[in-house]
């Protein structure tokens, strides 16, 4: 009796952590349901069994580099024409200015696109996990007939 009480409570724990749902924070991390924070090299392993998930993660990183990217390089031009036009006789502002004005303006949208997108991996992944995933299992089982008589065909991909 102790033995299959066991039994029961390891299955039981096992399906517990393998429907670990996930949960999008601020400034694209991920935690898990406890709220600890999942690394990007982990949240790859947990996607790499849908090559879909883990190519619009992928691409939701990239957007926030990309968008990281270019808010500091706007600030860093804005605050860099400002110095310049402090200390020095120019004519201020100068296209360093617009430039980072410019940059600050494209990086708004490409942030809040990568936390869209990232919020949508997480909302895939936890639909797929209490779905379940069938995208690489498509088995068919077929009854076939042609001049030569009647057969079975069973498909695996």
């Amino acid at each position: 009796m102790g033995k299959c009480l066991l039994f029961f409570v390891i299955v039981f724990f096992s399906f517990q952590s393998y429907s670990q749902e996930l949960v999008y924070t601020s400034n694209g991390n991920i935690t898990d349901s406890n709220g600890v924070r999942i690394s990007p090299t982990k949240m790859r392993e947990l996607l790499s069994e849908n090559l879909r998930i883990l190519a619009n993660y992928n691409e939701g990183r990239s957007q926030k580099t990309a968008g990281n990217i270019l808010l500091i390089g706007g600030l860093a031009s804005l605050i860099a024409d400002v110095a310049v036009g402090a200390n020095a006789d120019v004519k201020f502002p100068s296209a360093l200015t617009y430039i980072g004005i410019a940059f600050i303006a494209i990086a708004i949208p490409v942030k809040i696109g990568f936390s869209k997108k990232i919020a949508n991996v997480v909302s895939d992944y936890n639909t797929q996990k209490s779905v379940g995933y069938s995208e690489l299992n498509h088995n068919k089982f077929e009854l076939i007939s042609n001049s030569n008589g009647f057969g079975l065909r069973l498909t695996l991909n």
